[in-house]
């Protein structure tokens, strides 16, 4: 939900900019492929702080009860996949307010 709400508030502050890109030619496709890629960024650098902070926990739970705690390559994989495909699933959906905006709503 973050993920949505970072991206949703970032598309509808720089809906002119995009817009502005669809009355000079640029096709939607374009534009698309902007906020997909402004999500994949997203998710990559959240993923690191978010992998930091799984790292210490495992560390301090082993610590505190004793048990063997770790974290394997194929945990740390599938975690940067499905944060790959949240905000992806996120862009998507922010993609609509873009590609619904006309460009002579928004400067109107």
């Amino acid at each position: 939900m973050i993920c949505y709400q970072v991206l949703y508030t970032d598309v509808v502050d720089h809906l002119p900019q995009f817009a502005t890109l669809k009355a000079i030619g640029y096709r939607d496709r374009f534009i698309k492929r902007v906020v997909l890629r402004e999500a994949l960024l997203l998710s990559l650098l959240g993923h690191v702080p978010g992998l930091a902070l799984s790292y210490l926990l495992y560390l301090l739970l082993a610590g505190a009860t004793g048990l063997p705690l770790d974290m394997p390559l194929s945990r740390i994989v599938l975690m940067l996949a499905l944060t790959v495909a949240m905000c992806m699933v996120s862009a998507l959906i922010a993609i609509r307010k873009v590609i619904a905006a006309d460009p002579a709503e928004v400067f109107a």
